[in-house]
């Protein structure tokens, strides 16, 4: 790539251009006259052409004068739009968020993240569980909440905290099943979000395995899964800390009564090798920290 010779003379021309007059350019540059008449003289050296015609008046501009000041001014008005776009990035932060996350655990905690950085421009990104697969994730977010077991070689990982699961269906479900047992489940629709991974995990922890036959259903998120549960089309599995408040209130029950360690987590993700920002890296030690 072809590096910019003289940008200063360029700056320097395009004020005397403005100007017109060499002692106007000086005072707006806040420098010397000879110094302005240096630049412009390196600058018609450099291109061989001549740029302004001296009169008693000031400076005339050539016609070659008046294209090349058309184009710098081209030129500098992008450089200036870049300058604006990157400062305001440097001052905005996008966190990729998954929705049961962001309601349940981090919109009651982000009025403490705002009120150290009042200044900050935050952007919440809902995705589905999707940012460790998108081919440019850092034009989504500049981090990612991502549920699963951290195996994404292409981030930086940092999980939040050990997760238990818990099954949980609807009273009436329970009671029509006649779930009492794991080996019950074969007969319930098992409901989930992505895949069976988790299902999976669970079952062979209990000594079982999923059968082709299984009934199962796969929900877009969350939320959608969560309903319905509560409305009696399956079991599920929660991480515990999530559906406590349905367990308490009684529209959901944990058949076995029981929480499961498990592999999968919530994690804080974001791309390696990209380098994070002020404020992403300030988001990042704030949450850490609570989850300490």
């Amino acid at each position: 790539m072809e590096t910019i010779r003289n940008l200063k003379s360029l700056q320097v021309f395009q004020l005397a251009y403005v100007h017109q007059n060499v002692s106007r350019a000086a005072q707006a540059l806040n420098t010397s006259q000879s110094s302005v008449s240096y630049h412009i003289k390196k600058l018609e050296e450099e291109l061989g052409v001549v740029l302004f015609r001296r009169t008693a008046r000031g400076l005339e501009p050539t016609d070659e004068g008046a294209a090349l000041a058309a184009d710098v001014e081209q030129g500098l008005t992008a450089i200036r739009s870049g300058l604006e776009r990157t400062r305001q990035r440097a001052n905005t932060l996008r966190v990729a968020v998954l929705p049961m996350f962001a309601s349940r655990w981090l919109s009651s905690r982000l009025g403490g993240f705002w009120e150290r950085h009042p200044g900050l421009q935050l952007s919440i990104q809902n995705h589905n569980n999707s940012y460790a697969r998108m081919e440019n994730p850092l034009g989504f977010a500049d981090l990612g909440i991502q549920w699963g077991q951290g195996a994404w070689p292409k981030f930086a990982v940092h999980r939040l905290w050990p997760e238990h699961l818990v099954v949980v269906c609807s009273p009436d479900y329970r009671r029509t099943r006649r779930l009492e047992r794991a080996e019950d489940l074969a007969r319930c629709t098992l409901l989930h979000v992505d895949d069976t991974r988790m299902w999976e995990e669970w079952l062979r922890n209990a000594g079982l395995s999923l059968s082709p036959q299984q009934p199962q259903m796969m929900l877009e998120d969350r939320h959608f899964q969560l309903s319905s549960t509560i409305n009696g089309l399956g079991v599920s599995l929660f991480a515990a800390w999530l559906v406590q408040e349905e367990l308490s209130d009684g529209r959901l029950i944990d058949p076995f009564d029981r929480a499961w360690s498990t592999a999968f987590s919530y994690n804080l993700i974001h791309p390696r090798g990209a380098g994070l920002s002020k404020p992403a890296r300030e988001f990042r030690n704030w949450m850490l920290a609570l989850c300490e």
